[in-house]
């Protein structure tokens, strides 16, 4: 029998929200982490969705695959394909957006939500199609993706939910929302034929004290208003650029007297949603296996999203390339001994290249990252033992400790990457949906 394979992606999801103690009521993802195996320690590759996905679904790290991609890489080699030749339907529920749209031509059958900002969320209509689905409406064996936008920025509560019992705040409300449908899917699943995989992309930066930088922003538009209706028409681009600048002098201002005794992880979690980082709060990825042969486990040694998709088709006893990058453990499911592998980590692509440009490995004792085209410039080594939170950034007195990493970076980045051809108007077109959705 070839189980049936159920593969949510919560975009945005913190691993800390599954594997630690929040203010958000999930009983269901905690069903499914005491009932399957949890991996608390999971790392992506990657702080942005496609980079992240294209490692997923490849066995590659984007450092081969093309670390400025923009879109999914399915036409070279992919484990998606691998399982069309296993026999299985492809199904996909994904944001209209056209970074997925090599995913929605490999789909047997899919479903287009609007990717916003703000996305349709699940109780837009897009959980109800979920369930749909999952009601006998896919072709066994089947494999089903679900990419849901319900904790990607802007954050919208379902109104249900916009309560204190649900969360401290709106994330954790959103997530406890979320859960309430993951328990209505579940229902719809026969566990002992199907395995789940619930994961992220990637996590994001959660305000200290729920205060982002827009927090600090001087309200101005009385003044701007004001300016327009007795300024002449021509300095009216000026006296805008005038009201901006001075804005951001305010805001500054204040965010400075405002982080002033914060920690460093305090102080950058109060940065613009979409800025590139390489930190624990954003490349630790959840990663739950539950369902069919999976055995209660809690796995604390460091793995990585690339590595999925090698164990689940060993778990399955099915044939996949060798010529990857990512490695299967499947003996930690089974309870036996595995090396730790290290992770390549790259921040997501911007339109221009920028010294926020960072590339590094992580082991569970030290993440390392640099400038991505300067080994010397931008460097930064925590020691995750004793500082998990990456407040003291340690390069500066550990000049052995930065050759050893590396040294293990140099061997990922001495491979010749590859990267699909996009049309001008295709990339245009995936630019302007970036753009909206505060990546670029």
């Amino acid at each position: 029998m070839k189980p049936n394979i159920f593969f949510l992606v919560i975009d945005s999801l913190r691993s800390d929200r599954v594997f630690e103690n929040t203010s958000s009521i999930t009983p269901n993802i905690d069903k499914l982490r005491k009932d399957g195996t949890g991996f608390s320690q999971n790392i992506s590759s990657a702080d942005g969705t496609i980079l992240s996905l294209n490692t997923i679904f490849s066995g590659i790290f984007p450092c081969i695959t093309g670390t400025r991609e923009i879109k999914l890489s399915l036409d070279t080699s992919n484990y998606l394909t691998s399982l069309k030749t296993e026999g299985y339907s492809i199904n996909s529920v994904i944001p209209n957006l056209s970074s997925f749209n090599p995913l929605k031509q490999m789909s047997e059958k899919t479903y287009s939500f609007d990717g916003g900002p703000p996305a349709e969320t699940l109780f837009d209509g897009v959980g109800e199609k979920i369930l749909e689905f999952l009601s006998n409406s896919m072709k066994d064996p089947w494999f089903f993706y679900m990419h849901i936008f319900d904790l990607h920025w802007p954050l919208v509560v379902p109104e249900k939910f916009d309560k204190e019992e649900f969360g401290k705040d709106k994330y954790d409300r959103i997530l406890s929302s979320i859960d309430s449908y993951i328990g209505k899917f579940i229902d719809k699943i026969d566990l002992s034929k199907t395995i789940i995989i619930l994961t992220s992309d990637h996590g994001c930066p959660l305000p200290f004290d729920g205060k982002d930088v827009t927090s600090f922003e001087p309200n101005l538009d009385l003044g701007l208003k004001t300016g327009k209706n007795i300024m002449p028409k021509f300095t009216h681009k000026f006296g805008a650029k005038f009201f901006n600048k001075t804005r951001n002098i305010i805001k500054n201002q204040r965010l400075e007297i405002a982080n002033k005794n914060l920690s460093e992880y305090q102080k950058r979690s109060r940065l613009p949603p979409f800025v590139q980082s390489l930190f624990d709060e954003v490349v630790k990825a959840p990663l739950l296996f539950s369902g069919y042969k999976i055995k209660s486990r809690n796995i604390q040694q460091q793995t990585r999203s690339i590595d999925i998709f090698p164990t689940l088709f060993d778990l399955l006893n099915f044939n996949h390339s060798e010529n990857i990058q990512g490695i299967s453990f499947l003996p930690l499911l089974n309870n036996t001994s595995l090396d730790e592998y290290p992770c390549y980590i790259h921040t997501i692509p911007h339109e221009q290249l920028s010294d926020n440009d960072l590339v590094g490995v992580r082991t569970s004792n030290f993440k390392y990252f640099r400038h991505a085209r300067n080994s010397s410039s931008n460097v930064h080594l925590y020691d995750l033992k004793s500082d998990p939170l990456e407040n003291q950034n340690i390069s500066q007195k550990n000049s052995d400790k930065i050759t050893e990493m590396e040294d293990i970076l140099i061997n990922f980045l001495n491979f010749e990457s590859t990267t699909e051809i996009v049309s001008d108007d295709e990339e245009a077109k995936i630019r302007e949906e970036l753009k909206k959705l505060g990546y670029l």
